[in-house]
Parts: C-alpha cells; sequence; structure tokens
C-alpha cells in the first residue's frame, strides 16, 4: 500500500496501543509518535522504526497531529480524548469512552458534526458475521426477532501473559476494569443490531476465585425499544474462550460463534445460508478495517461507524447494568 499523509498519534503502548501504530504504518501512515508515560518495554514488537517518543501528551499535541489513537488504560480515555479534541484533532478512541457517569455531560458538547470526527474503537461491528447479520434483519429474512442470548467468557490471566493480571486495568475498577466495561464489545453489538434497551437488570459480582478488584462475572437482561428481549452472560473465568450468539425469530434462528468462525442461518433445523471464516483469519483484520475505513472517511467527513454518541449510549448501557448489579434493582434508560 501506497504512504498515507496523515500525521498520528497513539496515545498508551500498552499491546493495544502497539497494535494500532503497527496497523498505522501498515496502513501507509509514515508519520508517527507514540506518548507512553511508563518506560516499560512494549509487550509486542514495534514493526515502525522511526516513531517521534513523548512522555507528555501536551507535547506531543503542539506538533499538529490529525489523529490521536487514545490507547491508554479506559480511566485515562475521557480526559486525553477531550485534550485531542481541543487540539482539533480526529481521534479514534478505544472503548468505552469512559468509567464513570459523571464525566458524560460534559462530552456532549464535543458532538459536533462539523467539527473533528470521533470513532469509537468497536471492531467487533467489522465482524463479516455480524454485518451478514445486520444485512439479513434489513432484507427481512428473520422477520420479527423474538430473543437474543450471547455468552461470553474468558479466562483473564490468559490475556496478558506478560503481565500480573491483579495489575492489569481490567481486573480494577478504579481503572475502569470489570467484566461489564472491558468487553463492553457486546453491549454495543447488541445495541446496533437491535436498538436501545428500555431498562436493565443484572446480578453477579465478583464470584470466581480470581483475585479482582472489580466484577467478574454478570448476567445481564433488558428488552429493547422495538420490543427484543435480550439476555447477555459474561465472564473472566472461562477455558476456552466463549463468544457466543443465538437469535430467536419469527423465520428462522442465528448462530454466531465467533471462535468457530461460523455464522449460520436456519430453518426448520436446516442450514439456508452461511459464512465461515478462513482458517487464515486474523482477528487484526477487524482493527485494520476499521481505521482504513476511518481514515479514508476523514477527507470526505463521512460518519465514522461508531460515533461518540453511539460510544456514550452503549456506556450508559454498561453503567446502568453495573448499577443494577449493585443495587439488585433495575434500572431504567
Amino acid at each position: 500500500m501506497g504512504s498515507h499523509p496523515l500525521k498520528a498519534l497513539v496515545v498508551g503502548l500498552g499491546s493495544i496501543g502497539v497494535r494500532h501504530l503497527n496497523n498505522l504504518h501498515a496502513l501507509g501512515v509514515r508519520e508517527l509518535g507514540a506518548v507512553r508515560t511508563r518506560n516499560l518495554p512494549p509487550p509486542v514488537q514495534i514493526v515502525p522504526t522511526e516513531v517521534q517518543l513523548f512522555q507528555r501528551l501536551d507535547q506531543a499535541l503542539k506538533q499538529n497531529f490529525d489523529l490521536v489513537v487514545v490507547a491508554n488504560p479506559t480511566s485515562l480515555h475521557l480526559k486525553t480524548l477531550v485534550e485531542a479534541l481541543k487540539a482539533g484533532c480526529h481521534v479514534y478512541v478505544e472503548k468505552p469512552v469512559a468509567h464513570e457517569k459523571r464525566y458524560l455531560s460534559g462530552l456532549a458538547r464535543y458532538v459536533d458534526p462539523r467539527g473533528s470526527r470521533v470513532l469509537v474503537g468497536c471492531q467487533l461491528r467489522m465482524h463479516p458475521g455480524l454485518r451478514k447479520i445486520e444485512a439479513w434483519m434489513q432484507e427481512g429474512r428473520l422477520g420479527k426477532i423474538y430473543s437474543v442470548q450471547v455468552d461470553l467468557g474468558e479466562y483473564l490471566p490468559d490475556w496478558h501473559p506478560w503481565e500480573d493480571y491483579r495489575q492489569s486495568y481490567a481486573a480494577r475498577a478504579d481503572q475502569g476494569g470489570g467484566v461489564i466495561l472491558t468487553l463492553i464489545h457486546e453491549l454495543d453489538y447488541l445495541y446496533w443490531l437491535f436498538g436501545k434497551p428500555k431498562h436493565v437488570f443484572a446480578v453477579g459480582g465478583h464470584r470466581t476465585s480470581l483475585e479482582v478488584a472489580a466484577e467478574d462475572t454478570a448476567l445481564i437482561s433488558f428488552e429493547t425499544e422495538q420490543g427484543i428481549c435480550v439476555q447477555l452472560r459474561m465472564d473472566y473465568w472461562r477455558k476456552p474462550p466463549v463468544r457466543y450468539m443465538n437469535i430467536v425469530a419469527e423465520k428462522g434462528i442465528v448462530d454466531w460463534d465467533y471462535p468457530s468462525r461460523l455464522t449460520t442461518l436456519k430453518q426448520n433445523g436446516q442450514v439456508v445460508e452461511a459464512v465461515a471464516l478462513v482458517p487464515s483469519w486474523d482477528r487484526n483484520e477487524l482493527f485494520l478495517s476499521m481505521m482504513k475505513e476511518f481514515i479514508e472517511g476523514i477527507p470526505g467527513r463521512s460518519i465514522p461507524r461508531v460515533t461518540l454518541q453511539e460510544g456514550m449510549d452503549v456506556l450508559n448501557i454498561a453503567l446502568a447494568a453495573r448499577k443494577s448489579l449493585q443495587t439488585g434493582r433495575q434500572v431504567r434508560l
């Protein structure tokens, strides 16, 4: 691929920050910078050799970057996002956009259709299986959707073998961790495909023997404004990982199985259509295609696939689920 004239800055060089840096380089972006506050060796190999390193965000923002990628711990996302927008940059912000509700009211003024573009990094929206489900729905192949069940489990200590999981942001509520916020992708694609919940009820908490200072298990139930019943179970405990959605609809049953790379539409028990990803398919394709679409859309001012407003809506759902889990009550949205 040829070079891209964009100047991009990645804030945070953990595994996700390095992934974005390498992907930007792969997409032809040659003027790259990175902000790293902790001087730890990066967990994965950095491919581009010429990266301008900064210790502070304010110093970096003086260098007139076009795009800022926010990839630091969740609790720092919002502050970094606002600084980047104030500096007039376009922003790719890792999910979730923040970790506490009180910060969201001040963010609304940055949702400006004429201003900088903001994309929230919910890259599962690029998944060929989920996009096929969206198409089936739009084509009327499913008819009325009655219920949706999603099951998600991963073993937290296996995520980043190079670090102590107890110290990772995913394990710490004060850094915006916990299974509900860390694995917010599920709530994002449920919101995208089936609409906004009317109210949310959740049970769970810290239920396993993992040493985490946040919830590691959550079962979330809600009904969307379109009258679709949804159940979502998530945990930090399962090996091998599970990521699965089942849709019960008037005209068929849909199964989306992320680990087995298969999405099927069944009628009367027979598969009538399927999307199978090739064995060589890598999840980095999701990140790459999301970033590519975003940077190509900036000059034409196209609306990002996951807007800041949507990121805020999904965060509200996650925070409502967490509140329900703590109070034992249903939370209205």
